[in-house]
């Protein structure tokens, strides 16, 4: 991924496809291939954008105090630097919460924004999963935090049906994981943002998306979203967990992409019928 020089640090990225200027942004381990299953599809339509957030992936490793508005910050000068002006935004947890801070601080500058798997208010139990989750890191190390990760992101039935997958990629991934100081300071930064009545504000159009069986950012965390944004749309997929744009490539891009083009056309949108696994 080439670099660019934004806001005094590297920001890795990649550019794909042409059309419309959509932004898949990842969640708390910050790396944009979180979405390479996704990617083919989207770019056969748009200009895709992934990057990797500050102190992720190939992007420079500062040791700073990390934060939501600093992460959003590094995501406008990186459309600086690309010369997009305004983009759709599709923000996965801690993406969606920097789609939120966009929103908010940049309206001018988000032409939509999907809201996967985010949350209104940190609440206790978000706070008790993140907790447990850098307790992992710090006391068992990368390799049995990345082992942990899909227990937290994953349903059960595809966590069985794809362990092998899982493990033979699992030292990889511990590998490429951001330094352990850096991901708590990540943590802390997402615990820590708890917009709430702040999302009565957003205008732009919205999109609020999760899967029923999500348990790190639960159902009602998006239906709490929703009360607070009565003009945004909602979609709830059957199955998925709190990764299925990974977990369900095909229907995450039929339902999301359906949803680009709506708003890309100025029409209203509907949703659209998807096809789930049979989960024996």
């Amino acid at each position: 991924m080439p670099l660019a020089q934004v806001n005094g640090t590297e920001i890795a990225y990649s550019v794909s496809g042409q059309g419309e200027p959509v932004l898949l942004v990842a969640g708390i381990g910050g790396a944009g291939g979180y979405f390479k299953p996704n990617l083919d599809a989207f770019a056969a339509k748009y200009q895709v954008v992934l990057h990797d957030h500050r102190g992720t992936g190939g992007s420079r490793q500062d040791r700073i105090t990390y934060s939501v508005p600093q992460m959003t910050d590094d995501m406008v000068a990186l459309m600086d630097a690309l010369g997009i002006e305004a983009a759709h935004i599709v923000g996965h947890s801690t993406g969606a919460a920097m789609a939120h801070d966009m929103a908010l601080r940049f309206p001018k500058r988000i032409k939509s924004a999907v809201l996967y798997a985010g949350w209104a208010t940190s609440d206790a139990y978000f706070a008790r999963c993140f907790d447990v989750r850098k307790r992992v890191l710090q006391q068992s190390g990368a390799l049995h935090y990345v082992q942990t990760t899909p227990l937290f992101l994953s349903p059960p039935w595809w966590v069985s049906a794809n362990i092998a997958k899982l493990e033979a990629e699992e030292p990889a991934a511990a590998e490429a994981l951001a330094p352990t100081d850096i991901m708590l300071s990540r943590i802390d930064a997402i615990c820590s943002y708890s917009p709430g009545e702040e999302l009565r504000k957003i205008t732009c159009p919205s999109l609020i998306t999760c899967a029923k069986d999500d348990h790190l950012t639960p159902q009602f965390y998006s239906q709490r979203m929703a009360k607070l944004m009565p003009a945004a749309d909602t979609f709830y997929f059957e199955t998925g967990g709190h990764a299925v744009s990974q977990v369900l490539p095909d229907q995450f891009n039929t339902l999301v992409m359906s949803y680009l083009d709506a708003v890309i056309a100025g029409r209203k949108w509907q949703a659209p019928a998807l096809n789930y696994p049979e989960i024996a």
